[in-house]
């Protein structure tokens, strides 16, 4: 064992206080379990949707974003239940969510999510994120043919890490307002597309770009050039004992379908890990309580990125409540 691993530590013992504040959430959400519909057409993602629920707002004359952040969530609190759920700041959002999903997916289903994270006393608890491999301006993947969300309910089938429960998190928040930030952002990855289109100096002359870097440039500047969001994703992990790092990196290869080859972009994961276990503590409050807080690395996704990680399934599983087939309603 290294050094490093004798001092830092991924995971904490729960005790009763930190569980019954890990259990709720400090602000208000309205929250929305989504049921989909068995043995019918779901669409790859959900571009409709997220463009539907898209709020911006800004303050301070617009120097400010003060969009709401959405999240959507993954859990399973044990084994054969599988939760789909979209969690809200406003009961206006909430009838957004509810109308814009139903356009898109005929026939699913909704029901009363749930706050907090699934901790007891005594339990392990510890977790992780994901961040973008290269600079957020190259886009991941966003063209499937079926959910790119059916590889992570592949690895959360019941049979797999039985004494373990997981919460994954999707945060998103429109990219608006924060002109100098927007500013430069835009700046490097314009500078990105003019060394991509550029011919390259070589010890013997030049060579013209090729069909990739164009190709590459042109997905750059699409992104650039659209609606983004500021995304972060995170998983909770509890149970895991010393298998958290284990079952993070697991969670983290079910994300590997969102690789995008043509730009190199990928999710690549971080494993939460501190000499302070109040930092890790710090941590899943920041999970249950759907805030930044300084703990994930948030990447702008172009809305047809956002549309791909919050897809709903497909794939018929024993763990996932699905919607009532509409012969019995």
């Amino acid at each position: 064992m290294s050094l490093r691993n004798r001092l830092y530590s991924d995971h904490i013992t729960v005790e009763e206080e930190q569980a019954e504040r890990l259990s709720y959430s400090s602000e208000t959400w309205y929250n929305v379990e989504v049921r989909p519909p068995k043995d019918e057409d779901i669409p790859a993602t959900l571009r409709e949707f997220a463009a539907g629920i898209r709020e911006l707002q800004t303050k301070w004359l617009k120097l400010r974003n003060a969009s709401p952040v959405i999240a959507f969530e993954i859990r399973r609190s044990r084994p054969d239940k599988l939760r789909f759920q979209f969690s809200v700041p406003t009961k206006r959002l909430e009838r957004k969510v509810r109308t814009q999903l139903s356009n898109q997916v005929p026939g699913v289903e909704f029901g009363n999510g749930v706050e907090g994270l699934p901790v007891g006393e005594e339990s392990t608890s510890g977790g992780g994120y994901l961040t973008a491999g290269r600079r957020d301006w190259y886009p991941f993947r966003q063209d499937f043919d079926s959910p790119p969300i059916n590889s992570l309910v592949s690895t959360f089938h019941r049979h797999a890490m039985q004494n373990t429960s997981f919460v994954v998190q999707v945060l998103f928040k429109p990219v608006v307002g924060e002109r100098l930030q927007r500013w430069l952002w835009k700046k490097q990855a314009y500078q990105q597309i003019r060394y991509l289109k550029k011919e390259k100096e070589k010890l013997w002359g030049s060579r013209s770009p090729t069909k990739r870097e164009k190709r590459q440039a042109d997905a750059i500047e699409a992104k650039a050039g659209n609606s983004r969001f500021h995304t972060t994703i995170r998983f909770a992990v509890i149970g895991a004992e010393e298998y958290t790092k284990s079952r993070v990196k697991e969670l983290a290869g079910a994300f590997n379908t969102y690789e995008n080859p043509e730009t190199g972009q990928y999710l690549d994961t971080v494993t939460v890990e501190a000499l302070r276990e109040k930092r890790i503590f710090r941590f899943l409050q920041a999970v249950a309580d759907r805030r930044y807080a300084g703990w994930g690395q948030k990447f702008q996704a172009s809305l047809d990125e956002l549309a791909a990680f919050v897809s709903l399934p497909s794939v018929n599983r024993e763990n996932i409540q699905f919607a009532e087939p509409s012969t019995t309603r």
